[in-house]
């Protein structure tokens, strides 16, 4: 072995140990403080990218039981087809996810910014822009990012969206415009080891894929206007008030997504407002000899605090099970990474979902394809509903409660993989989670 490698090791070693006995060095703000993009999650950190890369990000909103402020229709009196399908007393949801991606190169110029929206889980609404009308902010600066005239911050988001007539490819047939404004976010913190949801995982070189939990929950306060503009359809506007909704915002950014995974949100509890649930499993290529591992990491935030259930903070998962009208997902806690927060008591917790898949409606989302495209090949619900169960060591009952709108994906035909090589399985063929 060279001698350089040890020395190195030992000198990162050493600057770590330095460090630890200084928790204002280490600590979170002052992480975000710095220019280092690794530790601020939210910031583009693609600059250096242009080609085979994407980055996106996932805002989510869900509204009060709907109040429409107003409804106009320039063809007849009958209801909007774009809430015809929501009851009386229930919620809207909606999806926006603004974005980059580069194509390779050599093969493809389909290289573009674009913004895609889902409403309720069942239209889906692609913008395509050109590449120089996405900008960003620099490390040393706020975040933002904008897309043409949508800008996106930690505080809200303002949006003007409409079809473009000179662009074939577009995927749209609907004018959206409105301000929303973010209050009380609750991102997933960082530190010199845990780099968020991805921990110590996140420092891994080469990742295809990695995953960032900007807020798991904040309250939403503005108007969504709504206005269909295909040509067979009754053109009709909607105002929506989200004041008083809740929203949720992550993201995505490597080269592709995983081959396999199973996704699980919702921050819209019938009985613990402000309470939020994120599950990701998925199967793992790596740089290493292009190895594949199944991988999962999962969080509740629940009353100021978060309780990480991943591979990394050393939570086992006792069952998973995936069919056609459910989602069953049972995990346990380690003791030294079960709570962090306010109490940063030591605890082992146990949590058990249920997602029903049965009847809920799902829409295609667009996302990276062999390097040369964006194409609607992801499904997802926004509709569905998440029966959530959280105890402690001692058995007593934290959490046992009903979360609406919830996000559901089941990608991959042969998601049976990750039931069978979950780490712990006696069917597993891997020996190592990430």
């Amino acid at each position: 072995m060279p001698l350089g490698i040890p020395i190195l090791v030992a000198a990162v070693a050493t600057t770590i140990g330095i460090l630890s006995t200084t928790n204002r060095l280490l600590s979170e703000h002052h992480l975000r403080q710095t220019n280092i993009l690794k530790f601020q999650p939210d910031k583009f950190q693609g600059a250096n990218k242009h080609t085979r890369y994407f980055e996106g990000w996932y805002y989510k909103f869900v509204s009060q039981p709907i109040i429409v402020m107003d409804e106009q229709d320039t063809s007849s009196s009958s209801p909007s087809s774009i809430l015809a399908n929501i009851k009386n007393g229930s919620s809207f949801s909606m999806a926006v996810v603004p974005g980059i991606f580069h194509s390779d190169e050599s093969t493809s110029n389909e290289s573009h910014a674009f913004i895609f929206v889902t409403l309720n889980g069942e239209q889906q609404h692609y913008y395509r822009f050109d590449i120089d009308q996405f900008t960003y902010a620099k490390a040393n600066e706020e975040y933002y990012i904008q897309v043409g005239n949508n800008r996106f911050t930690r505080d809200g988001v303002s949006l003007d969206l409409s079809p473009r007539d000179d662009n074939i490819d577009n995927d749209a047939e609907l004018i959206l415009r409105g301000e929303l404004t973010f209050s009380n976010s609750s991102p997933w913190p960082v530190s010199l080891l845990y780099l968020g949801a991805m921990g110590p995982v996140g420092w891994m070189p080469g990742l295809e894929c990695t995953h960032g939990i900007l807020s798991f929950d904040h309250e939403l306060s503005g108007n969504i206007t709504l206005t269909t503009t295909a040509s067979n359809k009754k053109s009709s506007t909607e105002i929506i008030s989200m004041n008083g909704g809740r929203g949720y915002t992550e993201k995505d950014f490597g080269r592709s997504f995983p081959s396999l995974w199973v996704w699980i949100q919702t921050n819209n509890f019938r009985n613990n407002p402000g309470t939020s649930l994120f599950v990701s499993i998925a199967r793992i290529p790596t740089p290493f000899f292009r190895l594949e591992f199944p991988g999962f990491t999962a969080a509740i935030w629940h009353q100021g605090d978060l309780i990480p259930f991943a591979t990394w903070s050393g939570a086992t998962f006792d069952d998973l099970r995936i069919s056609k009208e459910e989602v069953y997902i049972s995990m346990t806690s380690s003791k030294r990474g079960g709570l962090w927060g306010r109490k940063k008591k030591s605890r082992h917790y146990r949590v058990e979902i249920s997602v029903n898949r049965r009847n809920v409606p799902e829409v295609l989302l667009y996302a990276p394809v062999n390097f040369t495209r964006m194409e609607p090949f992801v499904w997802e619900a926004l509709q569905a509903t998440v029966h959530l169960r959280l105890l402690d060591d001692r058995g007593n009952v934290i959490i046992d409660d009903r979360g609406d709108y919830a996000g559901l994906e089941v990608h991959g035909n042969k998601v049976q993989w990750l039931v069978d090589n979950l780490c712990g399985r006696k069917t597993a063929n891997h020996l190592i989670c990430l």
